[in-house]
């Protein structure tokens, strides 16, 4: 997969998680893995290289910026930084597992003419969702416009997937949000026409982890992303 994929791990002040991901990759693809890119912008004492060096030497490309960029603006330097035509991105607290099987999941995305961004189930959760506006609230359903097979067609999915980089540079991720970006950036796609589904016989395994410190600042966000697309709010069902 080394030619045709990259697998982009954005992480922060979990180093142990990082590098339990890495090994997973290894262990299951060996050979045959995707390149692996990790960003981290973490304090120095809490850096993935400090705390696990054997799973860093293990990395294709270890990116060290300063201290706390952000999630998107570090996923927008993964997608600058690789070169391969998919890339895959989860969250540094998931595992691969035999349930993920990767490269089925890429020859899926490469053989739907229809699919840009194509996601995997995250502990049997984060199933596909809709997206839709009216009256300045935006609601965020359960649900899909078109299935066929395992695969469900929809506007919103998890933060496990492949994709083509090429479409996601289009798009990027706001870098002025810090957390409150997922939603955002899938409102975003749906108004740019990029087609997102979801397998629901793939997923990764998810073992949450906050960070030493970790505090969530989600409202000052919330407010700055609703504000940025004029609405009022964001309903969950």
């Amino acid at each position: 997969m080394c030619d045709q994929v990259t697998f982009c791990i954005k992480t922060i002040h979990r180093p142990q998680c990082c590098a339990a991901l890495v090994r997973s990759i290894h262990r299951h693809y060996d050979e045959d893995r995707p390149l692996i890119h990790v960003l981290d912008d973490g304090q120095p004492e809490l850096r993935f290289s400090t705390n696990c060096p054997d799973e860093a030497a293990m990395v294709d490309q270890l990116i060290e910026t300063e201290y706390d960029i952000g999630l998107s603006a570090g996923r927008n330097q993964l997608l600058d930084a690789g070169e391969t035509p998919i890339v895959v991105f989860t969250d540094d607290d998931h595992l691969v597992t035999a349930e993920t099987r990767l490269p089925e999941l890429v020859r899926k995305l490469n053989r739907h003419h229809d699919i840009d961004l194509l996601a995997a189930l995250s502990n049997q959760q984060e199933r596909p969702k809709m997206m839709s506006v009216a009256n300045k609230v935006l609601r965020i359903p359960h649900g899909n416009y078109k299935r066929r097979g395992s695969i469900r067609w929809c506007h919103y999915v998890g933060n496990c997937f492949v994709a083509y980089r090429d479409i996601l540079q289009a798009i990027r991720w706001d870098e002025s949000l810090k957390v409150e970006e997922h939603w955002d950036f899938f409102w975003r796609c749906k108004l740019a026409g990029v087609n997102v589904a979801c397998d629901i016989d793939h997923s990764f395994k998810h073992e949450h982890v906050d960070p030493p410190g970790y505090v969530r600042r989600r409202p000052e966000f919330l407010k700055a992303s609703l504000r940025k697309h004029g609405l009022e709010r964001v309903v969950w069902k």
